[in-house]
């Protein structure tokens, strides 16, 4: 955590300390679902960390779910672009192959949360979330930054855990045609 010294102001370093006693354990378990691999998820750790130092002035409240979102983003972008690198390195053929010879390599399945991250930044998909109302924005956070299964969801929301899935199906459509009027927006941008 070398990274505290370079603060100036003594209340941003005990932000960033307290930010990263707070979340790294999830943002580990992020990068570690993403990586499946524990060197990786912490370089992707520290990654994260990085990023975040850098972008200190977009977080106002380090206990909002809006916060553990952005962290949590941002470590998502950090394990998927380590991933990518992983994947563009040739794997050695198997052993006992020859380099040249053909074999079947398992089918990288497309997905397009993947590919929609790619294509938007962090600061750009907070927004998107923030155009949720903040009931939505709740639920949402505590699906996908905090991993609640739709059962504890309900019991913290009091709601029942059927409603918190119709919930959750109807905010991700919203969701998903809110990314794409974004990334329609850039593309016009783009074009002209």
């Amino acid at each position: 955590m070398i990274l505290i010294f370079t603060f100036t102001d003594a209340n941003e370093a005990e932000k960033f300390e307290y930010l990263y006693r707070k979340y790294k354990r999830l943002l580990y378990y992020k990068a570690w679902e993403i990586l499946r691999e524990p060197m990786a998820a912490e370089d992707a750790l520290s990654e994260t960390m990085i990023r975040v130092y850098r972008n200190m002035e977009k977080i106002d409240d380090p206990d909002s779910p809006r916060c553990a979102a952005f962290l949590t983003t941002i470590a998502r972008n950090v394990s998927l672009t380590i991933l990518k690198k992983q994947s563009q390195t040739p794997e050695p053929a198997p052993f006992g192959m020859d380099e040249n010879e053909a074999y079947d390599e398992p089918e990288d399945p497309f997905d397009l949360a993947e590919s929609v991250l790619d294509r938007i930044s962090e600061e750009r998909l907070c927004l998107v979330i923030g155009r949720l109302d903040e009931e939505s924005k709740t639920i949402f956070v505590l699906k996908h930054a905090y991993d609640l299964s739709h059962r504890e969801i309900a019991e913290q929301m009091d709601l029942t855990e059927n409603n918190v899935t119709v919930r959750l199906h109807r905010i991700r459509k919203r969701l998903a045609g809110l990314v794409k009027e974004e990334l329609g927006v850039e593309s016009r941008a783009d074009c002209g």
